[in-house]
């Protein structure tokens, strides 16, 4: 480092005859020699005080550092809209229930709320009501109400894009046929603050289940801005009377009366939403974007019955061939499970059974994505990206069609190509169904 070039200078260690003890060693040098040592020696020192003053500078403290005594943490923010105003709504941790002993009763969070005609308002505005400055850069959730997603999230998102204190990591759901306020005021069992509850089972339900989807703030912005892109937002609903959701009591009970529950998710196109996907098409729509990992369905048997397949690995591809000024889009699926439970009479020794199931599979996954393609279809939004497969494929054509993208979207008929094995039949080769006597 050339702050420690001294150490290694072949003058500097010659700089010790200055010590009393070093006196009567000292040799005798010419006057050259002596000069070019002693500006050597000067040159290292300079080098050291320069890098003691640039270590007292990096040194210098946390000049914006913040005392937890002095701020209050928000996990979740919600924000609806109430006539021409916003109304923000924060879910702040209360640091007396972390600091409480085991069995001492004390709510985990509080919930504030403003209006303002601006996010901004409304945020200064809260500080009146709270003792402490407001800390938004934990947050977990973001959600939106239904209605205003109805009329468009864009002027909302700016504030939270723009403000220095926000990050744009955290999840975005929407709060369906409830409002945030109603949403982030509910009280969930296994977890003290609701907010991490909801980040936490939308990232469960998407690892086990496919339907749950996860969108950054900072992913649903680029698909907002992004020509002839609609995206979706999983929705959460309150399941029973929101009114006692509110009360610590709910969580003291094994089957609390009021819960949250993953919903669908909501399709937003230019910043409104547009529709519903139901559970099945969610599942469809996370296969197709190649964001499923692992799932589950059942299948029928010949006979009657059912048959449970764990679905171990899905992978998806979308590409686009522009030809004669036409795309054609092309939807490639590959998927592996293995049997999970058995219903019915059924031989899995059988090679043909194996095939039965690889057939049954693919008629599965064919009627839920065409289903799913044909709704978005019917609403103008191109929530798979498909625009974005035609421009890879020919950017000029994409040139010439991007503002009339929807349109084009409409007419597509994608290309669908599957690849599913059933492989394993579990640690029984057999099922104990059939050994039962009729």
């Amino acid at each position: 480092m050339p702050c420690f070039d001294f150490l290694f200078n072949p003058y500097f260690h010659e700089f010790v005859p200055l010590m009393p003890e070093t006196l009567s060693r000292k040799r005798i040098e010419s006057p050259s020699t002596l000069r070019r040592r002693n500006e050597a020696d000067v040159k290292s020192l300079i080098r050291l005080t320069a890098c003691l003053l640039a270590i007292v500078l990096l040194l210098s403290g946390c000049w914006s550092r913040r005392e937890l005594n002095d701020i209050a943490i928000a996990e979740g923010v919600g924000i609806d809209i109430t006539g021409d105003q916003f109304e923000l709504t924060v879910q702040i941790v209360n640091p007396g229930s972390v600091t409480k002993a085991k069995g001492e009763h004390e709510v985990p969070v509080i919930v504030y709320s403003s209006k303002g005609v601006t996010l901004n308002e409304a945020v200064k505005r809260l500080t009146s009501s709270i003792s402490r400055k407001i800390y938004f850069a934990h947050i977990r959730i973001l959600v939106f109400s239904e209605e205003l997603a109805k009329k468009g999230i864009v002027n909302s998102m700016d504030y939270l894009m723009r403000g220095s204190e926000f990050r744009s990591d955290f999840d975005v759901v929407i709060a369906r046929e409830s409002s945030a306020k109603e949403l982030l005021s509910v009280m969930t069992p296994l977890e003290k603050v609701p907010a991490n509850y909801i980040f936490n089972s939308l990232e469960a339900a998407k690892k086990e289940w496919t339907s749950g989807i996860t969108i950054k703030l900072d992913q649903l912005s680029d698909a907002l801005v992004t020509p002839g892109k609609s995206t979706v937002i999983s929705g959460i609903q309150i399941v029973g009377d929101h009114s006692i959701g509110t009360s610590n009591k709910n969580i003291d009970y094994t089957m609390p009366p009021v819960r949250l529950k993953y919903s669908g998710n909501a399709i937003i196109k230019k910043d409104k939403l547009v529709g519903w996907l139901n559970e099945f098409e969610s599942r469809a729509y996370s296969v197709i974007t190649n964001q499923a990992k692992r799932s589950s369905i059942h299948l029928p048997c010949p006979e009657g019955g059912n048959i449970g397949i764990d679905v171990a690995t899905i992978h998806s591809k979308i590409y686009a061939v522009v030809k004669n000024d036409k795309p054609e889009i092309f939807i490639e699926t590959r998927a592996e499970g293995n049997v999970s439970d058995v219903e019915c009479k059924i031989d899995l020794f059988k090679v043909e059974t194996l095939a039965y199931l690889d057939k049954q599979y693919v008629e599965f996954a064919k009627l839920n994505m065409g289903k799913t393609i044909k709704k978005t279809q019917q609403l103008g939004a191109d929530i798979f990206g498909f625009g974005e497969a035609v421009h890879r494929a020919d950017p000029k054509y994409w040139n010439k069609v991007k503002n009339n993208w929807e349109e084009h979207f409409k007419h597509l008929e994608p290309h669908l190509k599957y690849d599913i094995k059933v492989r394993g039949t579990g640690t029984l080769g057999d099922s104990v169904v059939n050994d039962i006597k009729e």
